[in-house]
């Protein structure tokens, strides 16, 4: 049997159902035994972020997954950003509403990767890369001899990025912090494969929530909340999730032989350069049948 690939997560939740919904996906794939989740991180200011994710995980029976969140005031945390991630802080359990203080995020991924094997964690950032910016900024610490650079290399098989459109274009994760993603593209040291604006955005997915799920099910409650009524979306998160899992497979084929830029106001652009361990996704599968394979995992997901 193939070992369960080591992940850890960064995202945004709140300004967008989808990352819900990829969490959910990441359960269902840990509960096949694809998938061992070794902590989760958010990525903007939202004082609801991590309560809204442990909300999820304990929904999907994980209540011990680590989880971290950005330290830094005034990013992406205002009302138009809250339109889930509240309301689940508040009315699920969660431990933090409980008391317990959460890790700051570079602390926590340097202390995560740390434990790990050499070459062992595949990352997948489904938000602005604000954390991880500041982890390859990060220096020695008592956690490690090694600067974030230098953890990330050492520990990280491959970072997957939701982030950019493809071959060339603009999304709202790279223009939200262009800096970050300037630094991360251009500096982190392991292969990264970018999942773009194209390939989520005909893949429909969501409906089957409300389908069959119960009503008290957090991420059918944050489709209804963010959509403000039942239906589906775009399944950007969802695509760096699954081939952050599962690979190519028979779902995607992959453009080689280059690296990406991404300009002072986030757009990004592909460039040929053998010297880049840079790839992006590209269709293969057709979209409806890749929504019908993410729907049945989805429901898959804290079935009571």
């Amino acid at each position: 049997m193939t070992k369960p690939v080591k992940v850890i997560v960064d995202t945004d939740i709140g300004p967008d159902c989808d990352d819900a919904a990829a969490l959910a996906l990441l359960h269902a794939l840990a509960d096949r035994g694809e998938a061992a989740i070794k902590g989760i991180t958010h990525c903007t200011s939202s004082p609801y972020g991590a309560s809204c994710i442990d909300a999820i995980n304990r929904y999907c029976g994980r209540p011990d997954i680590p989880i971290g969140t950005l330290s830094e005031p005034d990013f992406l945390d205002n009302e138009k950003y809250r339109t889930f991630n509240r309301y689940i802080a508040k009315h699920y359990p969660n431990r933090f509403n409980e008391g317990e203080e959460v890790l700051e995020a570079t602390y926590a991924l340097r202390q995560w990767l740390m434990e790990e094997e050499d070459g062992s964690i595949v990352f997948i950032a489904i938000g602005p890369l604000r954390n991880l910016h500041n982890l390859l900024l990060s220096e020695a610490d008592v956690i490690s001899s090694l600067s974030g650079k230098e953890l990330v290399e050492r520990k990280v098989k491959e970072l997957v990025i939701m982030g950019g459109a493809f071959p060339n274009g603009s999304e709202w994760n790279f223009e939200m912090c262009p800096l970050s993603a300037q630094y991360v593209v251009e500096y982190w040291p392991s292969p990264i494969m970018f999942t773009g604006f194209e390939i989520g955005y005909d893949i429909l997915t969501g409906k089957s929530l409300f389908d069959v799920m119960p009503e008290e099910n957090p991420v059918r409650k944050a489709y209804e909340l963010f959509l403000g009524q039942s239906g589906a979306r775009h399944s950007w998160d969802l695509t760096a999730i699954l081939y952050g899992i599962r690979g190519l497979q028979q779902y995607w084929d992959a453009e080689e032989g280059g690296r990406v830029s991404v300009a002072t106001d986030g757009a990004n652009q592909w460039c040929n350069n053998e010297l880049k361990m840079h790839r992006y996704l590209k269709r293969k599968m057709d979209p409806d049948k890749l929504a019908q394979l993410l729907d049945e995992l989805l429901i898959e997901a804290g079935r009571r």
